[in-house]
């Protein structure tokens, strides 16, 4: 196990617990999954149930939980609406409920309502500010003071490409991710250094996972891809590989906002 300030050693995923939202499909279900086999107890968020499924999409948190447990992992799932703080803040309880603390977190959580810019009503721009920004400083404020206090922790945020380009229609989603990657920036400015790392993957390549392809489905290509080419879509698995090698970094290696496309340069995982 890597020892206080871990600077120069990579990070060990075997015994540690790691929480993941936005679990119950796609990118977040892919990480779990990965996380679990490489040995970590694993929490998993998300709000559709076996009771309450979605009303579009496929996948559960009860159905996660099952895939996990059936290979052995131990895992927990907790049943929550991001959008509602009580909701948020007894993810942070009942991970510390369960295990005591918290060494990896991914904020794989998101919500965007694609249209004209003064078309997309205001309060739908306060629930993706709420789920892109405040959801994910509410779970770091609850989990990374233990991080901190071991020396010893990971945060990885999940951004998209469209933050950093202007595609028309996609205004909502492109402010509130590009603020995720302020707030990484800003929490590795003022908390690098001790032990935990702070990082951004910034999908440069749309992800196939059941979101994407109702969107592709309901909305056309041209809002899928945001401009992109079919070709350059990848699947959730290799996203799920690609944050695993980054949560694997020396701590030191922090503050970054990374695309999948660098990852790839610096010898990242290409397949899952």
């Amino acid at each position: 196990m890597d020892g206080p300030h871990d600077s120069a050693g990579d990070f060990d995923l075997a015994g540690a617990v790691a929480v993941v939202t936005g679990a119950t499909r796609g990118i977040g279900r892919e990480t779990a999954l990965r996380f679990g086999r490489a040995g970590a107890r694993v929490v998993i968020v998300g709000r559709t149930t076996a009771e309450a499924p979605h009303p579009v999409l496929s996948g559960t948190l009860d159905g996660v939980l099952e895939e996990l447990t059936t290979i052995g992992v131990d895992a927990h799932a907790v049943q929550a609406d991001l959008m509602d703080g009580d909701d948020t803040q007894r993810v942070v309880e009942a991970t510390l409920g369960r295990y005591g603390r918290c060494d990896v977190l991914v904020n794989n959580a998101a919500f965007t309502s694609n249209g004209p810019i003064l078309d997309v009503p205001w309060g739908r721009w306060q629930k993706g500010f709420r789920l892109q920004t405040v959801a994910p400083l509410q779970l770091v404020q609850g989990l990374v003071p233990g991080m901190l206090e071991r020396g010893r922790g990971r945060v990885v945020n999940i951004s998209t490409e469209v933050s950093t380009r202007l595609v028309a229609g996609l205004a909502l989603y492109s402010v509130t991710k590009l603020a995720m990657e302020r707030l990484t920036e800003q929490l590795h400015h003022e908390l690098g250094g001790r032990g935990v790392s702070f990082n951004a993957l910034h999908l440069d390549r749309s992800a196939a996972t059941e979101t994407w392809r109702y969107i592709y489905d309901t909305q056309g290509p041209e809002v899928a891809l945001a401009g992109g080419d079919l070709a350059d879509v990848v699947s959730p698995g290799l996203v799920a590989a690609q944050i695993e090698w980054m949560i694997r970094r020396p701590s030191d290696w922090s503050g970054q906002v990374i695309g999948s496309l660098a990852i790839d340069q610096l010898g990242g995982p290409r397949d899952a």
